[in-house]
């Protein structure tokens, strides 16, 4: 998986080049073009045509920046128009605006377009209509080979949101697998708007097993479940935990060993925050972007490699055996408490930290230990020359609820 920024919220449209400068500095190699950020002055009518005459330009001026600065640009969001905005003529806008997005994706280099469903009409109706849409823009991005993502939406049903178009797994599989039928080619993919699985209930496990391979790309965004926000992961929190679930999330991206995109996008937080807070926050997304990958490929960094072994004899080692020590065994684990050497845990025999230098290069050393900086300091000074990984629990197929204590693990080894 690769976490991208979205450049909303950071980047001035028709000044794009300190913005992309911050995302720079602070360690995001990769951004998407989102062309919405462009055609904001659709929406009032004395900016409308000036905006018309300029979005292209202000696209170009913000691609040819990015890689100026070397950032990379391998996904677009085609413009999508909020019924409450009430735009003239906005469905037809919308059309004409991504069937050009598609060509400006190919000048760009870009090879994957985002595209919303359109809104309105009731549940037959839309579906209806929508197949007529992506069936026309799927035939210009066959053309053009480049690939679309549809995105699960919501309704507003007097002021309650409901699941829309897509907003069901079965519903997407079966509208992506019908439209890429007609193709004849697999044009049509699917973008997880994980905010939108929030605001209307969706377990997003069961959403992402459910897609499967079709599951291209991911928005990580969190709102309360309540208002449609685009949030900082787990910023929003209520009685010591996020309103969001991003355990099942996690889980679901990890069953289906997704590999695709997953967009960071946190304009709400960034345009709440002074501007001189801003570059700070991207600090420390950028340190969430890299946790969140860790623990979606945590079961990845496993099959990776062909042997390995544990290091830590306790509640982390306990719940790795519990959910992948079938699937993964390790050879041993070990621990610096010289009081359980010898004795078995878990199944495991529990070695001496210096039994590890008779390891062949190739078996990896998973810490199961929250010290994890100590550890691997520990074992390069060492001179080991295996691969260091980290295991996390916070995030577990399953859960032991019973801790273990430490008191009571050295009596019994006693």
């Amino acid at each position: 998986m690769k976490v991208v920024c979205s450049p909303v919220g950071i980047v001035e449209h028709r000044r794009p080049r300190g913005g992309l400068e911050k995302l720079c500095k602070r360690g995001f190699s990769d951004t998407v073009l989102d062309f919405g950020m462009f055609t904001g002055g659709f929406g009032a009518k004395k900016r409308r045509s000036d905006t018309e005459a300029h979005w292209q330009e202000w696209a170009d001026r913000y691609v040819e920046e990015s890689k100026r600065q070397g950032m990379q640009l391998g996904l677009a969001f085609a413009p999508h128009f909020e019924s409450e905005l009430k735009i003239p003529d906005s469905e037809d806008l919308e059309k004409r605006l991504a069937e050009s997005c598609i060509q400006k994706a190919v000048q760009y280099g870009i090879s994957t377009l985002v595209v919303r469903g359109l809104p309105g009409g009731s549940c037959a109706e839309n579906l209806a209509k929508n197949r007529e849409y992506f069936l026309r823009l799927g035939r210009a991005a066959q053309s053009a080979k480049i690939r679309l993502l549809v995105v699960n939406s919501y309704r507003n049903m007097n002021g309650h949101l409901v699941r829309g178009f897509c907003g069901e797994p079965a519903q997407a599989v079966a509208f992506v697998d019908e439209i890429n039928a007609a193709l004849g080619a697999d044009v049509l993919g699917f973008c997880l708007d994980a905010g939108v699985c929030n605001l209307t209930g969706q377990n997003m496990c069961d959403f992402a097993t459910g897609l499967d391979a079709r599951l291209q790309a991911v928005i990580l965004r969190e709102n309360d479940g309540v208002h449609d926000d685009y949030l900082l992961p787990f910023s929003s929190a209520h009685g010591g935990g996020s309103r969001m679930d991003w355990l099942n999330l996690i889980r679901g991206l990890r069953a289906v060993h997704f590999s695709g995109i997953a967009v960071l996008d946190f304009r709400t937080t960034l345009m709440a925050l002074s501007g001189l807070l801003r570059p700070a926050m991207l600090s420390f997304a950028h340190e969430l972007a890299e946790y969140l990958t860790w623990q979606v490929q945590m079961e990845e960094s496993l099959r990776r490699y062909p042997a390995r072994v544990l290091f830590g004899a306790g509640n982390m080692c306990r719940a790795y055996m519990k959910c992948y020590g079938e699937d993964f065994p390790p050879l041993y684990t070990c621990d610096n408490n010289p009081q359980v050497w010898g004795t078995e845990f878990c199944g495991l025999m529990v070695h001496a930290p210096e039994d590890l230098r008779s390891l062949p290069e190739t078996c990896a050393i998973f810490i199961c230990n929250i010290y994890y900086e100590e550890i691997e300091q520990q074992l390069r000074d060492m001179g080991l020359k295996n691969p260091i990984e980290r295991f996390n629990d916070e995030f577990m197929p399953s859960f032991h609820f019973e801790r273990l204590e430490s008191d009571a693990w050295k009596e019994q080894v006693k």
